[in-house]
């Protein structure tokens, strides 16, 4: 009985270790050959090949395609580990994260998920949320002391240090954009000017550009810096201390995010939207970084 399409992928990758490059791609464009290149599938197996041979960012829009065309299955969570895992090995683990942030926990792939989220986690600057996620993961698995594991898991903090960040202002029609946090039991809800940390060996200016790509998806117009500010405060109990460039910045891309929508933020639960400044300056609500809304004037 001939070998179904599925069964001849399997064979390709459990003998896929010790050819080259050029014999693999001849190998599965021989079957491929049966489907229509915009066929999920099939850009799913592309993007693995490039990304077996090192081929991220070649690999990193095939998986988007595939999955935006409708890759279903197993294969469709394998994708998006596949792609995070691509994506923070060309450096953007927050896009990374943006891919991996709703992987169902009854998923059977999803302590694998778990464990590509730590590591770009710990590449986008969270140590101690990365090996909270790794634990979590790993406890359910232990031959005793889960409790313990994902209780100690839960304490688990970011040790205190000063943080250099980055905003952006990005002001239309008597708005500005603005990044919402809902209510938690922790705090109640409030506003914060988009951006993020500074990597090591990158400039502000630098940063600001790519923290609005990694959480927005857009290139900025323009980038011009209005002040650096300190900001010190309290979060759940442990003391914060940023030191704050304060850009305005331009991009023609989000002034055309009507008033009243919101654009969710790619490594995060929060969206952004656009907010009255007169409506924020009468304190309609709690907005941050401290002091921010006095460079709107």
């Amino acid at each position: 009985m001939p070998e179904t399409w599925e069964e001849r992928i399997g064979a390709f990758w459990r003998d896929a270790e010790g050819h080259d490059a050029a014999r693999l791609w001849t190998r599965l464009e021989a079957i491929l050959v049966e489907r229509v290149s915009s066929d999920p599938d099939a850009l799913f197996e592309r993007a693995s090949l490039h990304d077996y041979l090192g081929e991220e960012e070649r690999a990193v829009p095939l998986y988007r395609a595939a999955l935006a065309g409708g890759l279903a299955g197993s294969a469709r969570t394998e994708a998006r580990i596949q792609l995070a895992s691509s994506l923070r090995n060309v450096g953007e683990p927050s896009a990374a994260l943006s891919v991996l942030r709703d992987v169902e926990t009854d998923d059977p792939l999803a302590d694998a998920a778990a464990a590509f989220r730590s590591l770009a986690l710990y590449d986008d600057g969270k140590p101690a949320e990365a090996l909270r996620v790794a634990l979590r993961a790993l406890a359910p698995h232990l031959p005793a002391y889960t409790r313990a594991v994902e209780a100690y898991a839960g304490e688990l903090r970011q040790a205190e240090r000063i943080r250099s960040i980055v905003v952006g202002l990005l002001v239309h029609d008597g708005h500005v954009l603005a990044e919402e946090y809902p209510p938690t039991a922790h705090h109640s809800g409030f506003l914060r000017m988009p951006g993020g940390g500074i990597e090591i060996g990158e400039r502000a200016a630098e940063a600001i550009r790519r923290e609005f790509f990694e959480e927005l998806g857009v290139t900025l117009d323009g980038a011009t810096l209005r002040a650096v500010t300190e900001n010190i405060f309290d979060a759940h109990g442990r003391r914060g201390h940023e030191i704050v460039h304060v850009f305005e910045v331009a991009s023609r891309a989000l002034e055309r995010l009507p008033i009243g929508e919101r654009l969710p933020v790619q490594d995060s639960d929060t969206f952004v939207a656009w907010h009255s400044v007169a409506d924020l300056q009468r304190g309609s609500q709690p907005v941050y970084p401290d002091g921010v809304l006095d460079l709107l004037t």
